[in-house]
């Protein structure tokens, strides 16, 4: 089973923008979102549910047949995905294939159980940013918000999506250093600013060789769902801009500021980002 390389952040991170460079290269498949890994968007039948259904019920293979683990179904349903993936790779003529749901975030704990070797692309961006671009979606996505893989609602509003980018970003953290994860970490805002030097940080994360096409993603046929919002976003624009950086200084109320900081700006200034308040 070839190795698995997932691309993870909080939703409106720039998450599609980097799977888009990255099918660009020859090597690379990188498709649309897989919701039904692990029921990522709601109601939908996913391996997750699966998995548990054949290690906990009491007339499931793992009660019935001697020998049979839970590590062992887990290893077969990854390996069930990884063929799924590899096919979509060999139809497009690439050699591998990254998978890129933002939700994914929060399933990091079931993705190890299918791929304990598996490598992660971390894509941040300024969570007061993800936050606009949060709400900004309310038409697309409804009036709540996903907060978790228990499928919890919150009301979508700006600094309800940030206190979300703040728990993701957390609890991400903490599986990190559990897990051991190997993972190469990156900003959205420096990908708008400096791609090549980024992209040639992904792709030496994993063992590529620098393509141009990467940079050229807008002359590349990709895959682009309707249903994605980040798909649809990109699929606008041919190239790169970094017009939604910094949008939250015009958008966050001054009560919006004040609650920002008193919640937030800790985080924050650990990434790098600027105090809400001067």
């Amino acid at each position: 089973m070839s190795l698995a390389l997932f691309i993870v952040g909080v939703p409106r991170s720039g998450t599609t923008l980097l799977r888009i460079m990255l099918d660009s290269h020859p090597n690379l498949a990188v498709g649309p979102e897989c919701p039904w890994t692990a029921s990522s968007y709601g109601n939908i039948t996913s391996f997750k549910d699966l998995y548990y259904s054949l290690v906990e019920d009491k007339r499931g293979p793992v009660a019935n047949f001697s020998g049979l683990s839970e590590d062992n179904v887990a290893l077969i349903i990854g390996e069930t995905f990884s063929k799924i993936l590899n096919s979509y790779a060999q139809a497009k003529g690439k050699k591998r294939w990254l998978e890129k749901t933002p939700d994914h975030i929060t399933e990091i704990p079931f993705l190890i159980k299918l791929f304990p070797n598996s490598k992660y692309i971390h894509i941040i961006r300024d969570g007061r940013d993800v936050a606009c671009s949060s709400y900004k979606e309310k038409d697309v996505w409804g009036k709540n918000l996903n907060f978790g893989n228990n499928q919890r609602k919150i009301r979508n509003t700006g600094l309800n999506a940030l206190r979300r980018w703040c728990c993701w970003i957390t609890q991400f953290e903490k599986w990190q250093q559990e897990y051991k994860l190997d993972v190469c970490q990156i900003r959205y805002e420096d990908l708008v600013k400096e791609p090549r030097y980024i992209l040639e940080k992904v792709l030496d994360f994993i063992d590529e060789p620098w393509s141009e096409d990467v940079l050229n993603y807008g002359q590349k046929k990709h895959d682009i769902p309707t249903w994605e919002a980040g798909s649809r976003d990109v699929s606008q624009k041919s190239q790169i801009t970094n017009k939604g950086v910094g949008q939250w200084e015009n958008k966050f109320t001054n009560t919006d500021k004040l609650i920002a900081a008193s919640f937030a700006d800790y985080l924050l200034v650990k990434y790098g980002y600027q105090k809400t308040l001067n």
